[in-house]
């Protein structure tokens, strides 16, 4: 399912899963039942990209052969995992990757608020020599917002930039911070202290709406904010103020409340954004990776070999 960039048919394990099974790929989003109904009828196993689709007991329930989902990474608030359990439907995961993807991903769009790459190319269209001016990163606060897998290396490839790096996080010691060459602050002087703020929190109920209107207000006038985490770690009400009213500088986005996002979403009409369609991990290296392992999954299944459960009580 949701096989945007058409990557599935491109890895080995795909001819081997060919040869045994006969394969539906949906380059498409199925957004009605009727549709994931008909695509779900008389499906075995199912393969999930990540969190493009929610996949919980109504969709479930349009599935009644289904024996095994087969997921790509571990991340799952899409999926209903007791809903899969109780209806004794095996979930398999692969492992995380490096995050480099989502890392080089942050980086670009750090350097294309500050030099504002996306007006200027959109300009060299239209006129012959855009005037525009940018900002230079060395010299600036960058303030870091979860320093786990991937905030830990952004904060080390701050310091090739000569930055200040400021960090925080529920468990983040002065120790730790240290080692990533950051200095461990609380969120309230991060925010008042940094020229860039950016999000690698995972997702959870404690950090759900984490950045609200009080928390944007904190921040510097012209401060920039880099999403590539998950949408409602951030109030899109309040930063759509925030970014309407000139308060920040800008800010770059690959992640949403809602996604695909809207056609009519306010976000979209918004000059000082840049927006991704959730292209974090949406690399070709990547994409084949997590498919080769998925499907790899789905074809020890078949031989009686299942990998990679996390609810395996569904065997027995």
């Amino acid at each position: 399912m949701d096989d945007y960039e058409g990557m599935a048919a491109q890895v080995p394990a795909f001819g081997k899963l060919q040869a045994r099974a006969n394969i539906t790929v949906m380059r498409e989003r199925l957004g009605t039942s009727e549709e994931l109904g008909r695509a779900l009828k008389e499906a075995n196993a199912v393969l999930l990209m990540r969190e493009r689709s929610k996949f919980g007991d109504e969709q479930l329930s349009l599935a009644p052969a289904l024996k095994l989902i087969s997921q790509t990474g571990q991340a799952i608030p899409h999926l209903d995992l007791p809903a899969a359990t109780r209806r004794r439907v095996a979930v398999a995961v692969t492992p995380n990757d490096s995050g480099i993807s989502t890392i080089e991903l942050t980086w670009g769009l750090i350097f294309a608020l500050l030099r504002h790459i996306p007006e200027v190319d959109r300009r060299m269209r239209q006129e012959s020599w855009p005037a525009v001016a940018g900002n230079t990163l060395e010299g600036k606060t960058i303030g870091v917002i979860g320093l786990g897998r991937i905030g830990r290396q952004i904060a080390r490839i701050a310091q090739a930039f000569r930055t200040r790096v400021l960090a925080t996080g529920k468990t983040l010691t002065d120790e730790r911070a240290r080692e990533a060459g950051a200095e461990r602050v609380s969120l309230t002087t991060l925010l008042k202290e940094s020229d860039i703020v950016t999000l690698h929190a995972p997702l959870r109920p404690e950090t759900r709406g984490l950045i609200g209107e009080k928390e944007l207000a904190l921040m510097k006038p012209g401060a920039i904010l880099i999403n590539t985490s998950r949408g409602p770690i951030v109030s899109e009400k309040a930063l759509l103020q925030a970014l309407e009213k000139g308060r920040l500088g800008g800010a770059g986005l690959d992640v949403y409340d809602e996604e695909p996002l809207p056609m009519e979403h306010p976000l979209r009409r918004l000059n000082n954004v840049v927006l991704l369609s959730h292209r974090g991990y949406a690399t070709v290296e990547i994409l084949r990776e997590r498919y080769e392992l998925a499907i790899g999954n789905i074809l020890n299944f078949l031989d009686g070999k299942p990998t990679n459960l996390i609810n395996p009580e569904v065997l027995t």
